[in-house]
């Protein structure tokens, strides 16, 4: 399994999340976590690779009474002689999505592997966003919540949910040395310019690390 947050895969970072796709092998790419249901998809070139979901999508050689799906699934294919097509190992894929928070675009860039995949899904998992919580953390800080909140921005840092040097890294990163201080959790977070919500998330993905751990 390979996660990766709408943010990178909508374009908001350097580069476009690259899947390769190898000889007896498939990839999947699963909204399900995102609650997005999918619209429409491009593969620009269709000669080395097959695209198939788990829903209905009309230009997909079908016609749907209801549009829609959640899983895409590419396999790679013995390379096909298109005419007017130009002759390259890759293509660029689009989707469009929506949600109850609206629509969104997809790109991914797929290519030839040479090698056994490291992965057979893509999880494209929701972003991590500085939204207003209305319910608050209790006043007291302890060495306990510090202790889950760093081990939940590691987490969230592997999984690609929060990206190396981004201006919500260093503003949680910001967060956690005023809590050193001596700062109140509430009271770090709102000079740190982070919501509580975004807390509450790295305590619970500390705390689930630590029951895996355990486990």
């Amino acid at each position: 399994m390979r996660n990766i947050s709408q943010d990178i895969a909508t374009g908001n970072s350097n580069n476009i999340p690259l899947i390769e796709l190898s000889s007896g092998y498939g990839v999947n790419i699963s909204f399900i976590k995102s609650g997005e249901i999918v619209e429409k998809v491009w593969l620009d070139n269709p000669a080395f690779a097959s695209l198939d979901v788990d829903g209905c999508l009309s230009g997909l050689a079908q016609k749907c009474e209801q549009s829609g799906a959640t899983v895409l699934h590419l396999r790679r294919i013995n390379p096909l002689k298109i005419p007017q097509l130009p002759k390259t190992n890759s293509s660029l894929l689009t989707v469009i999505t929506k949600s109850n928070s609206g629509r969104k675009v997809y790109v991914f860039r797929v290519a030839m592997g040479d090698t056994a995949p490291k992965y057979h899904t893509i999880e494209v998992t929701p972003s991590l966003r500085e939204e207003p919580e209305i319910k608050n953390l209790p006043s007291a800080t302890n060495i306990t919540n510090l202790q889950l909140i760093s081990s939940g921005l590691e987490i969230a840092q592997q999984q690609r949910l929060i990206l190396p040097n981004s201006r919500l890294q260093r503003r949680v990163k910001s967060f956690l040395i005023l809590m050193k201080s001596g700062y109140l959790i509430n009271d770090a977070a709102r000079r740190s310019g982070i919501s509580l919500q975004l807390v509450n998330r790295l305590i619970e993905l500390g705390s689930n690390s630590q029951i895996g751990t355990l486990r």
